[in-house]
């Protein structure tokens, strides 16, 4: 008999590989408020399980699990969120993952007892020069070694929970002197709240405000592993979008994410036509990190989700065959179009819900018959 006492790590590796519901996966979000009616951003945090408030500290693969749970199966960045805060250690800020946050869809937090290392102050660098925005979170003193980002920065955020109440005026002229917002942050009480509002403290974090408030949303079909290894490989030798839509769409499941991430990245283009117009208007950066991420974000726990992406296939495939035979289409482009047109349509989050085997479209001539 399999045991049910849980590792060390708090995750039972029985729920892990046996799913009798359909799969979920968990995020925290905790606002960040300036007194009106919107929140200025959200800080986003992983977690484990149920239960479970404390966050593991940020890694790549956390941080994976993140960025895939709460944008495309939370589908959070569509809600007007404001600025999302996510913690990136060195080995993230370093991978490809880093890209994906990018400087029109949130801000990359620069936690405490990051190293300020030439390598990881090149990276910051380079990712500013390009637009992404950075954070120092956790500052507690003025003379913290990673005020030497601090041209770099776009926020500073004051630790009240550390920090003592003789440095915030300091860390306060700190960020004044850098022109860059200061958000108070772990506030949990109001004698520290009214005293930073005195200062003249425009932004506000922590559980005396708003604690943080966790999401569970339906995990999306799981992608192939296979075809992601394939993409991420072509994308980095610069394979061109015609070769690297012919891969996606052999997995359904691929490109209910590529139609979000165009929506979230490509969002004031013009909708794409063709699945090749949907990664040509990703940013190559940002697509490799998106597949490096997915690759050790999603993957199959229940069967349903196989054999929905197994349905999709057949329903495409003998759609194509019947444009074909019907000679409706006038240029290669046109028939993607067409195929390209269904595959949106049976990819949709909407359709998710419905049974699989989704009805093919019927042909020109089949209407006239009707």
């Amino acid at each position: 008999m399999q045991s049910s006492r849980p590792s060390r790590s708090g995750v039972t590796v029985a729920r892990l590989l046996i799913q009798s519901e359909p799969a979920s996966s968990r995020f925290a979000r905790q606002s960040i408020i300036d007194g009106s009616v919107e929140p200025m951003g959200q800080e986003l945090c992983f977690r484990w399980s149920a239960g479970v408030r404390r966050a593991p500290p940020p890694s790549a693969y956390a941080t994976s699990l993140l960025l895939s749970q709460a944008l495309l199966d939370g589908g959070l960045a569509h809600r007007r969120p404001g600025c999302l805060f996510i913690d990136m250690d060195a080995a993230t800020l370093l991978s490809p993952i880093a890209d994906v946050l990018c400087g029109t869809l949130g801000t990359i937090q620069l936690p405490m007892g990051l190293p300020v290392q030439e390598a990881v102050t090149r990276r910051i660098a380079q990712l500013h020069a390009r637009g992404y925005r950075f954070a120092l979170a956790g500052v507690v003193s003025p003379d913290d070694p990673r005020t030497a980002w601090l041209p770099m920065a776009s926020f500073v955020k004051l630790d009240v929970s550390l920090a003592p109440v003789s440095a915030w005026a300091s860390v306060q002229e700190l960020a004044r002197q850098a022109g860059v917002p200061l958000i108070a942050d772990r506030m949990t009480e109001p004698a520290d709240y009214l005293r930073l509002m005195a200062m003249g403290v425009r932004y506000f974090q922590g559980d005396l405000l708003m604690a943080p408030q966790e999401e569970s949303p339906r995990s999306l079909p799981s992608c192939d592993l296979d075809v992601l290894g394939r993409m991420f490989r072509l994308v980095r030798h610069g394979a061109p979008h015609e070769a690297l839509a012919m891969i996606a769409a052999s997995d359904p499941a691929l490109v209910i994410r590529l139609l979000m991430l165009h929506r979230l990245h490509a969002g004031h283009l013009r909708p794409p036509r063709t699945l090749t117009e949907t990664l040509a208007g990703l940013p190559e950066p940002v697509l490799i990190g998106w597949l490096h991420a997915l690759r050790s974000s999603t993957f199959d726990l229940t069967p349903g989700h196989q054999s929905w992406s197994h349905a999709v296939r057949e329903q495409i495939h003998n759609y194509r065959a019947r444009l074909i035979v019907a000679r409706v289409c006038c240029s290669p482009d046109e028939l993607e179009a067409k195929i390209f047109d269904l595959y949106r349509r049976l990819c949709g989050r909407d359709s998710l819900a419905m049974p699989a085997r989704p009805a093919v479209p019927l042909m020109p001539q089949d209407r006239a018959a009707d």
